[in-house]
């Protein structure tokens, strides 16, 4: 049976358990699942384990939709299995990572105890990627999973900024190693692209993302990019003025959101 058939047909049982598909078979979401999860166990002794993996966190959305919430429990247990035990190359395991968190963060049928050990399990595989530039963007990426605008009960400023300041530090960790082996300026992109989270948690209200915490890092990045150390890079200065200039027409703006840009300087 077609993957995306049999997730339709799910959502058309949603809320019939019980029914008679035909004359004799009862066709429930929870039996529909369990034809999918042994679709996907087969996929992964042929071996295809980033095809099962995709299609395992397909099926966890499936059941997100269902309110089914030990059902995607159980297949987001497959997946992370799966990565840890079949995923091997550093790529594929990049990609995994982010198909993870982008999965996670839509969903809403977790509770706080099982969310709580999906994301743990997310931010420890994130900074055990190979290299750190890595490590960084998959990290700084699972700050969104606690803050999800939709979901009242998923904001947590206090956690988003320690994965901001963990990619931070990892960021950091990086810059050293370039400044070592030179010609590698890449790590500069990675304060910008974290300055953007900031800017981003910033304007969504996150009370833990402070005005004077967007100002250390926009001098921290100015000093970096004047460093003697540091390779330039046309395309990490024209990321970095693309900001200065994105915060500098925030605070022209006025209203509620010039009022918070106010005090960073550019």
């Amino acid at each position: 049976m077609h993957l995306q058939s049999c997730k339709e047909l799910v959502r058309r049982l949603q809320g019939q358990d019980g029914d008679v598909v035909g004359e004799e078979v009862p066709a429930t979401p929870k039996k529909i699942f369990q034809l999918l999860n042994q679709f996907i166990e087969a996929l992964s002794s042929i071996p295809e384990p980033e095809l099962a993996l995709r299609l395992y966190l397909q099926c966890a959305e499936a059941a997100n939709d269902c309110d089914l919430e030990p059902v995607a429990y159980e297949f987001f247990t497959q997946a992370f299995i799966l990565y840890e035990e079949e995923v091997a190359d550093s790529k594929a395991q990049v990609t995994a990572i982010h198909l993870i968190i982008g999965t996670l963060q839509r969903m809403h049928v977790f509770g706080v105890e099982n969310r709580d050990t999906l994301t743990h399990k997310a931010t420890g595989y994130s900074a055990k990627l190979l290299k750190k530039p890595d490590q960084c963007r998959a990290v700084y990426a699972c700050s969104h999973l606690f803050w999800v605008d939709d979901q009242d009960g998923l904001k947590d400023g206090e956690r988003v900024l320690l994965c901001l300041k963990r990619a931070l530090r990892i960021a950091n960790a990086a810059q050293q190693m370039a400044n070592v082996t030179r010609g590698n300026s890449g790590p500069v992109t990675l304060f910008v692209e974290i300055l953007n989270k900031y800017l981003y948690f910033f304007e969504k209200g996150n009370p833990q993302i402070t005005s004077a915490a967007i100002q250390s890092l926009v001098e921290l990045i100015t000093t970096e990019m004047q460093s003697d150390t540091t390779t330039p890079d046309p395309a990490a200065d024209a990321f970095f003025a693309s900001t200065l200039r994105y915060i500098q027409f925030q605070k022209q703006k006025g209203g509620v959101m010039g009022e918070k840009y106010d005090t960073i300087k550019v």
